[in-house]
């Protein structure tokens, strides 16, 4: 197991190495897998294995010192480091950079790392009756959390990472966790922070991140909570409140769990139930597709409450104009949107639909 060492850390790890001590590197498991390296590792799987489960220390072949990588005791890695012009050197290379490997990996997996009993305790893993106890040991100081859960579309990278723990302002009270390759969770402190700043506590991440590592991120945040134990649910809600922001809620960024209205109904109908309901509504027209000038017209309605003069004036059209477009939105839909409940009707189609294409 990898321990959440993503490969993307181990490749920046190795090229680094490179480029310091002028040596390729290649990083096996004890199968014969190769999980990262500075050259292509064709040819190595057969040699490695039988490296792994022969009792040599090191070993030389063709141009590369085998190392063993051992955790608490076992074999569960194997180093190969090119051979330069001086044997003997190399071979101090290597140890030094089988040293640095094998603290990357103990790192993440140091068993009473607080860090990992927070993933741990995020994602369930850990029966309730026991976190008050891990939570005493590591003395991690109770308080009021909220976890808020940042989700990028590619794998982070060291910038990004870096500047996340920065705001983690209190390294005793505020903790950066990371989840996937794609998720991490900033768990805050705010016994001392009223209710009301936490969505603003949200968009300074997402700020920061466009600002400064030019990253676009999303945030999920559910209830705050009072003891450890509960951080589970809080994460669940926070993720839930990201699936439903990402598929409803266009260019906005920020989501919280209690304010996601009709997309928290919808995000749990089943499939059989959407497609009964766009039948009633649409009828054929259910997989039609509006043009954009359509939708600009139908949301921006909506963003004035139906006010059709309000509207006229924002999209610079007469409103003749604007109750033209609308009376032939209604010969191909079906639906009068300039009615309130027809244009419910619509809105909840719209979301309806969404949600039965993201499944």
């Amino acid at each position: 197991m990898d321990y959440m060492v993503s490969t993307k850390k181990l490749e920046r790890i190795l090229e680094e190495m490179k480029e310091a001590s002028k040596r390729e590197y290649l990083l096996f498991s004890v199968d014969g897998k190769c999980l990262a390296g500075t050259v292509a590792s064709d040819g190595f799987a057969e040699a490695v294995t039988q490296f792994a489960h022969s009792l040599a220390e090191t070993q030389v072949q063709q141009g590369w010192i085998y190392f063993r990588v051992e955790i608490q005791g076992e074999t569960e890695y194997v180093l190969l480091c090119s051979v330069g012009t001086e044997a003997d050197q190399s071979y101090v290379i290597g140890r030094m950079a089988l040293c640095q490997i094998r603290n990357v990996f103990l790192s993440v997996r140091e068993p009473e790392n607080r860090i990992n009993v927070l993933r741990q305790i995020i994602n369930g893993e850990i029966p309730r009756e026991k976190v008050v106890e891990k939570c005493h040991y590591l003395q991690l100081k109770p308080g009021r959390y909220v976890l808020y859960v940042v989700h990028y579309r590619q794998e982070a990278d060291t910038i990004l990472l870096e500047m996340l723990k920065n705001l983690c302002a209190n390294s005793y009270e505020d903790f950066m966790v990371e989840m996937d390759g794609t998720k991490t969770v900033l768990v805050k402190n705010v016994t001392d922070i009223p209710n009301e700043d936490f969505e603003q506590y949200a968009r300074t991440i997402v700020d920061n991140m466009q600002a400064e590592a030019m990253t676009n991120v999303w945030v999920g945040y559910g209830d705050p909570v009072d003891a450890f134990e509960e951080m589970y649910s809080s994460y669940c809600q926070a993720k839930t409140a990201l699936d439903i922001g990402l598929v409803y809620c266009g260019t906005e960024r920020v989501f919280y769990y209690h304010h996601l209205g009709l997309g928290r109904l919808i995000y749990k109908l089943p499939p059989d139930q959407c497609e009964l309901f766009l039948q009633e509504v649409l009828g054929e027209n259910m997989e039609l597709e509006l043009d954009d000038e359509t939708l600009t017209t139908i949301n921006k309605l909506f963003d004035n409450n139906l006010n059709i003069s309000e509207t006229a004036r924002q999209l610079y059209i007469h409103r003749n104009t604007l109750l033209y477009r609308l009376e032939r939105i209604e010969k191909k839909l079906g639906l009068d949107i300039r009615s309130f409940e027809d244009a419910m009707l619509f809105k909840i189609a719209m979301m309806v639909r969404t949600h039965l294409n993201s499944l």
